[in-house]
């Protein structure tokens, strides 16, 4: 059975969104360390970052609060405004929480690309880096981990050898690094 895993970001780009294809389950990192200016909270769309603004403090993601996400939504809706019809349809997923409000969006967004991966989410642990990658495995009886192209940059894959678990990359070649909005409106 194979598992990926990744932090809740806010509109990801379609790479993730073919890895969580890749696998049997996808599991939502919501109990690590919020990154401040990195894609938790925003993304990145014609060399433009949409931002909804969250509380200050790096607090774990699970606990993080966006300030004032209509406004900020709002917002992000007017500079895209060719992108309303796709916009417009994550309207009442944004929330205060960003955990609730980025979850639901990718889900949503699995929905829309028929994605049937089955989705979890990780739980409370003092366990950090690959040791808690592996514990995830290990909880969701996965023998074999689909990483992203950077985990060959961080993964200690001797910890995933050692618990009988095969590592895999997700192939570079096949990713189409484009904005998720610009694949949902060409599908819609």
């Amino acid at each position: 059975m194979i598992i990926t895993i990744h932090q809740p970001n806010f509109f990801p780009w379609y790479p993730l969104f073919q890895k969580i294809e890749g696998a049997d389950k996808f599991v939502f990192l919501n109990n690590a360390q919020f990154q401040k200016n990195n894609l938790q909270n925003r993304f990145n769309f014609n060399d433009k970052w949409h931002t909804l603004s969250v509380n200050s403090g790096l607090e774990p993601i699970v606990t993080k609060k966006y300030i004032n996400p209509e406004r900020d939504w709002n917002k992000i809706k007017s500079n895209l405004i060719n992108y309303s019809n796709v916009l417009n349809q994550f309207d009442d997923l944004i929330k205060d929480g960003l955990v609730e409000t980025n979850t639901k969006i990718v889900e949503k967004i699995c929905n829309i690309l028929n994605i049937k991966t089955e989705i979890l989410f990780d739980y409370s642990t003092n366990l950090t880096s690959t040791d808690r990658i592996v514990d995830i495995c290990l909880h969701y009886k996965a023998d074999v981990y689909l990483s992203g192209i950077s985990g060959r940059n961080y993964l200690e894959l001797n910890k995933f050898e050692e618990n009988g678990i095969k590592v895999i990359f997700q192939d570079e070649s096949k990713m189409i690094k484009k904005p998720i909005i610009e694949i949902i409106k060409n599908r819609i």
